[in-house]
């Protein structure tokens, strides 16, 4: 291959991947969609919640009404919960034993 093909091909995927990238849907934005939706808590106040709870948030994924948070206890146990957007209500805890690996 002469440096002209690979050039070209080079600036081909770069394009390719460049498209790619505008035309997927930025997960951060539809997030934040989600997270406006009138009635319902939005990520603060859904990481109130569980801090309310005794967790420190790790992570939280929202979707519809429901939202799924990952932390960590005061016993550094890993800690699931599933809160209800538009009660704030606890519908499900999930605590894992803490082990040497985690």
């Amino acid at each position: 291959m002469d440096n002209r093909t690979f050039l070209y091909s080079t600036a081909l995927v770069l394009a390719a991947a460049t498209i790619g990238l505008v035309s997927a849907p930025d997960q951060a934005v539809a997030q934040a969609a989600r997270a406006s939706a009138p009635g319902l808590l939005n990520m603060a106040e859904v990481e109130r919640r569980a801090a309310s709870e005794g967790i420190v948030v790790t992570e939280i994924e929202m979707e519809n009404r429901l939202a799924e948070v990952e932390g960590r206890d005061a016993q550094q146990r890993k800690v699931e919960l599933v809160i209800d957007r538009k009660t704030g209500e606890v519908l499900q805890r999930k605590t894992r034993q803490r082990n040497i690996f985690d």
